[in-house]
């Protein structure tokens, strides 16, 4: 256990009774500001000389954690996914990196499914052209999109969320695929009612193909002009993972040239900068990373970053350790 009197950097909206409870044991510095993500300048100066961090999504690289080895003890990153930490070097420096898994497994699958409603069903288009006073009556192709029933979905990393995307699918009508690194066992792929198929045989038979699967050197650029040219033309692309699974330019082409029908994405290669093209096309339906974004999600990962980082120091538990050769 640590003394009651750490520093703490505080980068999130904290629920009250969490942020009262943390005053009363730590020295904090709360950091407001409109952005979630600071640029990394602006942290590295921020954030440095505290023993405890809690932020969501702030590039955490091997230049500040070398820069605040005699200081930096643990973070707390509010989210599930962790590419935004440089794992390695935390574990190598001694300090315990934490996350907040399956607390938004329902809210995101809830989006990636309104997703690619919104997207085959022209949802965004048809508001627009309500709200723009251009309705005039009924005609026989106004806004003709398609049906999700018997058609199939590609679940590309059925882990948690996927799973629960994959029951909100069914649902819908759709046969459910997916593929992972590691088949999953027959109970499993029964109760959820899945089939596995390999990453190609996946790509070039499913209608929906729903990127859920964490970013790594491997999956980087997993989706290039190569694979949208494997791609049914009918076919439509949901990235609800990291933007950067994703060549951004390769998909503009690919959705410029018709080889795919359209595409729905909550992250993005550089975000928060966007594709310019990507702007101009209607068959595309964008959100601005907001997968977790309920009121009771996101209350929930916050509680848990929190009190990940509280443990971790009073009681010295690690509850929720991502890094796990951490010593």
């Amino acid at each position: 256990m640590f003394s009651q009197l750490n520093k703490i950097f505080v980068h999130c909206r904290l629920p009250k009774k969490e942020l009262e409870i943390l005053k009363k044991n730590f020295l904090l510095k709360i950091h407001h500001s409109k952005n979630i993500v600071l640029n990394e300048d602006e942290f590295f100066i921020k954030a440095k000389g505290f023993n405890g961090i809690i932020s969501q999504g702030n590039v955490i690289n091997k230049n500040f954690i070398k820069a605040n080895k005699n200081s930096l003890k643990a973070i707390s990153n509010v989210g599930v996914g962790y590419d935004n930490i440089d794992i390695d070097a935390a574990t190598k420096s001694g300090v315990a990196v934490f996350n907040t898994p399956n607390l938004m497994n329902g809210a995101v699958a809830d989006l990636t499914l309104g997703l690619i409603l919104s997207v085959v069903r022209k949802i965004c288009l048809g508001n627009k052209f309500v709200k723009d006073r251009k309705w005039k009556g009924n005609s026989w192709d106004l806004f003709w999109g398609e049906s999700l029933q018997s058609e199939k979905i590609g679940i590309i990393g059925l882990g948690n969320i996927g799973k629960e995307v994959a029951l909100r699918a069914r649902s819908f009508g759709l046969e459910v695929f997916y593929h992972n690194r590691n088949i999953l066992n027959n109970s499993t792929e029964k109760k959820y009612k899945v089939k596995y198929l390999n990453f190609d045989d996946l790509i070039s038979r499913c209608k929906f193909i729903v990127l859920l699967l964490p970013l790594t050197k491997e999956s980087k650029h997993l989706f290039t002009k190569k694979e949208f040219k494997k791609m049914r033309k009918d076919s439509y692309i949901i990235n609800m993972a990291r933007g950067k699974i994703i060549k951004e330019t390769d998909l503009v082409d690919a959705l410029k040239k018709n080889q795919i029908a359209g595409a729905a994405l909550d992250v993005f290669e550089n975000e928060p900068k966007v594709e310019k093209k990507l702007l101009t096309l209607n068959n595309v339906v964008l959100m601005p990373h907001a997968g977790s974004a309920t009121v009771i999600a996101r209350t929930k990962m916050m509680q848990l970053a929190c009190n990940n980082l509280k443990n971790f120091f009073l009681k010295g538990t690690l509850d929720n350790l991502v890094n796990k050769g951490f010593k």
